[in-house]
């Protein structure tokens, strides 16, 4: 199935690793468990309103969460479609042999991997925030108003006029 993403009906994620995220990102702690409730939702909605096509920039943390409940979403929800978008071709093997396994598992079930440089440069994931928020009309994040690559990704965001949520005032 090749369909061409639409920028229009493309929703991008942003968000950090599990370091930055309440309880240090533990799946199975309260914290955690609300916002890949609240994420769920907020991604249902985007479909809601005609969003088909969802960028993952997969990274550890909140992007992965982002793209397992997309794919979880498949079964539910018509012609939801889920990108991968890699700052560079090794990045999926660059983590913990569970977190690769789990990275892996993903990219084998979406519908496409775009993947911006065969090899790791400085600023390559900076570059791949900048191609999900040019090629979307939506974003959902996790921002709490740190500086890094998520405060990039999200503060370029508001300057292109995405329609956005902000899961970290969610729970």
């Amino acid at each position: 199935r090749n369909r061409c993403m639409n920028p229009e009906t493309t929703c991008c994620f942003t968000g950090p690793r599990p370091s930055k995220l309440p309880m240090n990102g533990n799946e199975f702690s309260p914290e955690i468990i609300a916002l890949k409730t609240n994420l769920r939702a907020a991604i249902i909605d985007f479909y809601d309103e005609g969003f088909r096509f969802f960028i993952s920039g997969m990274a550890e943390g909140f992007d992965l969460f982002a793209a397992e409940i997309v794919l979880e979403l498949k079964s539910e929800l018509e012609g939801i479609a889920l990108i991968a978008a890699l700052p560079y071709s090794e990045a999926p093997k660059r983590h913990s042999l569970r977190t690769v396994k789990r990275m892996e598992n993903v990219l084998s079930k979406v519908d496409a991997v775009i993947s911006l440089s065969e090899k790791y440069f400085s600023g390559c994931e900076h570059r791949r925030n900048i191609y999900m928020v040019d090629n979307s009309t939506g974003i959902i994040g996790y921002y709490n108003g740190l500086s890094g690559g998520t405060a990039h990704c999200w503060n370029y965001a508001a300057e292109k006029n995405l329609e956005s949520v902000n899961l970290y005032e969610s729970i």
